[in-house]
Order: C-alpha cells, then sequence, then structure tokens
C-alpha cells in the first residue's frame, strides 16, 4: 500500500529521430580502424573512416545501425603508387542497460556489410580485388572497433557526475517570496524504464519514479542523504503521474503569512474603523485558533476556531464550524458589538481562505514548455490537486498533498503533438 508521501511520476520521452541522429552522428569517433596493412603486407595499406549520417532503428533496448563507411586504399606497386577510394556500409547493434551505480553498460556488435561498390585496383593490365582483404581485415579488427564505439557511449553517455551534481545543487531549504523556507527530505528513489519504441520519426520510452517526499514551511526537517536507484527494465509505466507529499506548516511560518495578509487591515462598520495589530495561531483540539489584537473604535482581541477542510470541487481551502468571539478593552454597545462580530468573521475567514484554481493555472501556463540548450525540452500540465487530510498538530498543520498530472521529456519536433492527456 502507498503511503501518502510515495510519488510516482511518470515522465513520457519524445526524442526527435533526425535529431537523435545528429547528436549520436557527432558523438560516433570517424576513425574507426587507422592506417593498417592487411597480413602484415606493408605494400597495402587502408584506412577507413566514417562518411556522411548513420541510419538507426531502435528495437526495445537495442539501437539498429548502418554506417556509412569511406575506405581509402593505398597499393605500391612496380609502376608507382595507386590510390583508391571505396565506399561502404557497416551495420552494428548496440544493446545497454543500467548497473546498480548507475554506470551504463553497452555491448555493440557487427552484425553486417554492404559494398556500394566493390573494392577493387584497376593497375591497367588487370584488377586487383579488394573484397576479401578489406572484409578480412574489418572481421579481424571488429572487437576493436566495437570496443571503441562503446567506450565513446560510455564517455559520452555517463550520468552519473550529472545525477550526482543535480542532487548537490538541490537547494535546501528552498527560499519563498515570503521571506520564509521549504525544507524538505528525500531518502530513496526508485526508477524503471520500459523498452524504447519508433513511431512517425519520433522514438519514445516511459521513465518512472517513485519515492516518499515530505516539505516543512518554518521548521527544519532531517537532511537524508538522497539515494537514486538505477532504473528496472518494465513493460509499461502508467501515463498519469500521481504525486503524494507531505506538507507541515509551522505556527510561526503561517502567522508571518498571517500577519502579511491581516496586518494594518482596517474594517469599517456603523461610522466607526477597527484595526488589526497583530496575529497568533495555535492549536484548539481538531481545529485551529486564530487570536487577532484590535485597536482603534475596538481595543481588544478577536478570538477566531475554525476547521480547515479542501473543497475538491472549487478547488478551495477554507475554513468551517467557525466560532469567533469578541473580549474589548473600552466601551462598545452590544449592537455593535455583534455588528462587528459579523464584520471580522467575513473578514478574516475570507482572507485566510485560498483558492486554488487560479494558481494551477499560472502555473501550467509557466510548465506548458520549458526550453533548455541542445533542443531539449520539458512540458507538464497540472489535472487536479487535493488536499484529502489536513490535520491540526500542536505546532503544525499538516498537509497530505496529492497532485494528479503529466509530464513529458523531449528532444525537439512538434512539442504540441506528444502529450497525451
Amino acid at each position: 500500500m502507498i503511503d501518502s508521501k510515495t510519488s510516482k511520476i511518470n515522465i513520457l520521452v519524445a526524442l526527435n529521430k533526425a535529431t537523435l541522429q545528429q547528436v549520436i552522428d557527432t558523438q560516433l569517433p570517424v576513425d574507426l580502424l587507422q592506417q593498417f596493412s592487411p597480413g602484415g603486407d606493408k605494400s597495402l595499406r587502408i584506412n577507413v573512416r566514417r562518411k556522411g549520417n548513420l541510419d538507426f532503428q531502435v528495437d526495445r533496448n537495442t539501437f539498429k545501425y548502418e554506417v556509412p563507411l569511406e575506405l581509402f586504399v593505398q597499393k605500391d606497386t612496380m609502376l608507382g603508387n595507386v590510390d583508391v577510394l571505396f565506399e561502404m556500409y557497416l551495420g552494428f547493434e548496440t544493446k545497454f542497460l543500467f548497473k546498480e551505480n548507475w554506470e551504463l553498460a553497452t555491448r555493440t556488435q557487427l552484425t553486417g556489410y554492404q559494398w556500394v561498390k566493390k573494392p577493387k585496383l584497376d593497375l591497367g593490365f588487370f584488377d586487383f580485388p579488394l573484397e576479401g582483404t578489406v572484409t578480412k581485415a574489418i572481421n579481424g579488427n571488429k572487437e576493436t572497433i566495437c570496443k571503441q564505439i562503446d567506450a565513446k557511449i560510455k564517455e559520452v553517455a555517463d550520468i552519473r557526475p550529472k545525477l550526482n551534481q543535480l542532487l548537490s545543487s538541490l537547494p535546501n531549504p528552498i527560499p519563498t517570496p515570503q521571506q520564509g523556507q521549504v525544507w524538505w527530505q528525500c531518502e530513496t528513489v526508485e526508477t524503471a524504464m520500459t523498452p524504447l519504441y519508433e513511431n512517425e520519426g519520433f522514438i519514445y520510452g516511459k521513465i518512472n519514479i517513485t519515492g516518499a517526499t515530505e516539505f516543512s514551511f518554518g521548521k527544519e526537517l532531517e537532511r537524508l542523504t538522497t539515494i537514486v536507484k538505477s532504473p528496472n527494465i518494465v513493460t509499461d509505466v502508467e501515463k498519469e503521474s500521481h504525486i503524494r507529499t507531505q506538507i507541515n506548516l509551522d505556527y510561526s511560518a503561517l502567522e508571518k503569512s498571517a500577519i502579511a495578509l491581516l496586518q494594518k487591515q482596517t474594517f469599517e462598520f456603523k461610522g466607526k474603523n477597527v484595526k488589526i495589530d497583530n496575529v497568533k495561531i495555535s492549536q484548539a483540539q481538531h481545529r485551529i485558533k486564530v487570536v487577532v489584537d484590535l485597536s482603534d473604535s475596538f481595543n481588544g482581541t478577536a478570538t477566531l476556531i475554525g476547521k480547515p477542510i479542501f473543497d475538491n470541487s472549487k478547488q478551495e481551502i477554507k475554513l468551517t464550524e467557525v466560532d469567533l468571539d469578541l473580549k474589548g478593552n473600552n466601551f462598545i454597545s452590544k449592537t455593535l458589538v455583534v455588528f462587528l462580530k459579523k464584520i471580522i468573521e467575513e473578514k478574516v475567514t475570507e482572507r485566510l481562505q485560498f483558492s486554488l484554481t487560479q494558481s494551477i493555472k499560472t502555473v501550467n501556463q509557466k510548465i506548458k514548455t520549458v526550453s533548455f540548450k541542445d533542443g531539449f525540452f520539458a512540458k507538464a500540465k497540472i489535472n487536479n490537486i487535493d488536499f484529502p487530510k489536513i490535520e491540526v498538530k500542536a505546532e503544525s498543520l499538516v498537509f497530505d498533498l496529492y497532485i494528479k498530472g503529466y509530464l513529458q521529456l523531449g528532444l525537439e519536433g512538434n512539442k504540441e503533438e506528444h502529450l497525451v492527456v
């Protein structure tokens, strides 16, 4: 059973195939075989280089690709040196998986070859065939070629430093616009990924991230070392993400926010003014108690007790079961007290009522598409926010937060078409 702090974030990855091919092209080695002489024949020298863009397909966790090659052959003859240029395609497949420490393990194999034109040296009075010599030389060096490709993939695709850098750069605590700070903790993150598949010029895959998080506003949490485990390969991952976390709102931090909302607010009633000077918040069994210091026409305190709930249909946090009591230090008529009580109850509860509808729209606009360098982008959409449980505790309000939405990462292409909602 998933507890109230365990989130499941499911990410759709959509990579533009043509752009990904360009990225791979820039990373694969150009010189696959340095100059060599097959069979020790020093009169024959061959260089093998990549030429043009490769073509590849994805089949589960295997990349299959053809690499266009240019072969420069030199042959010493009695008539002098003869240079010839030939072209061929080599087929490779690379299988990959992640080890326990996020180390990428790959295994590249040579799967075949195809000549654009069979190689031969035209020596004038006869042709010197090279097909068998060259293919034998390539087969004899295929382990070297494949290891060279694996080493390059491991070099450019090693995400361990980037992952460690990301985790170490996450701020804890996180500063907020209200001059408060939010502490967070997460001990272990489990990950999983589906096999890759190809469709209409895009390569797709799904990633799942599962972990328990907790946030605290105003009160420090124990700092934990966050461990992100390398992914398991699974058959499928749900499209929608379910983010569950627990938020602790310390009363002292809430008081600062309430003071910012209410302090120096003036309420007018029957030609008289009442000003709010200070706010104190504490527990009153299963409800919260808000004590407001008043001055001007009424010197005293207003004590408001209410139960915080979340109205999911209205996406609104509000106080219910509200009781209000006034205690004054100066004389005021009973009629005015009743009227003032009604005004304060309306104004204070109104100020302490928070609608999330506009906030969700604002957040969705900001995270609709976020672009990064090199053509990478991220986009997301929040569908619904719920606070299924709000507890009033001795030192803080504790919210169980539940968010449903979608998240996509991608590389170029038409970003609008690939976030399925």
